[in-house]
């Protein structure tokens, strides 16, 4: 590689690592506060082997993805989430492992989908609504 082509190279690395960065990307919005809840806070849960529904106590719902299966969370009396180094706070698009019943199952790993709004909250069937 020439010298030329090296510093040029170097030169576009540096400048697209100025570049600002879309809300997507991982940049910090105002917003992604308001799409984050604590897992202590949790209040109740409904869902199924692969899509579950966490309700805040700020009256918040998130769902989340599981990947692969988890195991009896329609019939769970308790859930509880393992921090992955020590977050507490879990927002759109992280992810976490999960246990479901007592005594917990082997934990299943799941994501943070999206926050529902109030008309999602109530368009879910009733089997699913926390």
């Amino acid at each position: 590689m020439s010298r030329r082509l090296l510093i040029a190279a170097a030169g576009a690395t540096a400048l697209a690592a100025c570049a600002p960065m879309a809300p997507g990307d991982g940049a910090p919005t105002a917003s992604r506060g308001s799409q984050c809840f604590y897992t202590d806070q949790v209040d109740n849960f409904r869902g199924n082997n692969q899509s579950i529904y966490v309700r805040a106590r700020n009256k918040d719902v998130f769902e989340l993805q599981t990947f692969g299966m988890c195991s009896d969370v329609d019939f769970a009396f308790a859930i509880a989430f393992v921090p992955s180094g020590g977050l507490s706070r879990l927002c759109v698009g992280d992810t976490s492992r999960l246990l479901v019943g007592v005594p917990p199952r082997e934990p299943c790993r799941v994501q943070v989908v999206k926050k529902l709004t109030e008309a999602e909250v109530m368009a879910l069937p009733s089997r699913d609504r926390p």
